[in-house]
C-alpha cells in the first residue's frame, strides 16, 4: 500500500465445528491495483513469473501475454480457487455494469496449499469472500500474519502468513511493494 492506489483487504475464515464444516484456518486476501470501478475502462500493469512453484495462478497467461490486469488479484486456498474466481466475476461485474456485457474479464486468483492447518475437503472459503476482501481493502498499514490467505499456512514447518515490504526507487521515480503469501518448505532444507 505504500504504491499509490494500491489497496489491500482480507476475509479471514476460522471456525470449529467438528461435527459441522470442519476446522477452518483459511481466507482471502485482494490486492487492488486501483480502484474496482475503473479497471475495465484502464487495466493496471503487471507481470508474472514462475520460480520453482507448483500453485495455480488464473489469469496468467493473460498478465503474460498483455502485461495488465482487469480485476483485484485474489489470494486463497488450493481448492477454493474456483470458488475465488467465481466471486472475482460477480465483484467485477457488480463495480461495471458494462463488464460481461461490452467485454469480459479474466480474474487473476492465486492460491497456497493451506490443508496442514485447514479442512481443505470442505472448501471453506465461500464465492462472497471474494468481495467481503475487496470491500474491506485499505491504504495504509496492512494486516499481517494469520490473516486472510495467510491464516493456515505453514513455512519452513513453522507458522506463515502474510507478509508485506516495499522500496522506494528514485531513479526511477516509482515504489516497489510487495505482499508475500509464505507457504513453503521443510525444516530439514
Amino acid at each position: 500500500t505504500d504504491v499509490p492506489g494500491v489497496t489491500v483487504g482480507h476475509v479471514t475464515v476460522w471456525r470449529d465445528e467438528p461435527e459441522g464444516r470442519g476446522i477452518a484456518r483459511t481466507g482471502v486476501t485482494a490486492i487492488l491495483p486501483g480502484p474496482t470501478g475503473t479497471l475495465f475502462d484502464r487495466a493496471a500493469p503487471a507481470g508474472a513469473a514462475v520460480l520453482n512453484g507448483a500453485g495455480e495462478l488464473t489469469g496468467f497467461l493473460q498478465v503474460s501475454e498483455w502485461g495488465l490486469i482487469e480485476t483485484p488479484v485474489y489470494l486463497t486456498s488450493t481448492m477454493a480457487v474456483g470458488r475465488g474466481f467465481d466471486g472475482a466475476v460477480a465483484a467485477a461485474c457488480a463495480a461495471d455494469a458494462r463488464v460481461g456485457v461490452e467485454d469480459v474479464v479474466i480474474p487473476v486468483v492465486g492460491e497456497c496449499d493451506d490443508s496442514w492447518l485447514n479442512d481443505a475437503r470442505v472448501v471453506q472459503v465461500e464465492a462472497e469472500d471474494a468481495a467481503r476482501a475487496v470491500d474491506a481493502a485499505a491504504g495504509g498499514a496492512v494486516a499481517e500474519g494469520c490473516v486472510g490467505a495467510g491464516t493456515g499456512m505453514i513455512c519452513l514447518g513453522w507458522k506463515g502468513g502474510i507478509g508485506t515490504a516495499s522500496r522506494v526507487a528514485p531513479e526511477a521515480e516509482a515504489t516497489v511493494g510487495v505482499l508475500v503469501l509464505a507457504n513453503f518448505g521443510a525444516k530439514r532444507d
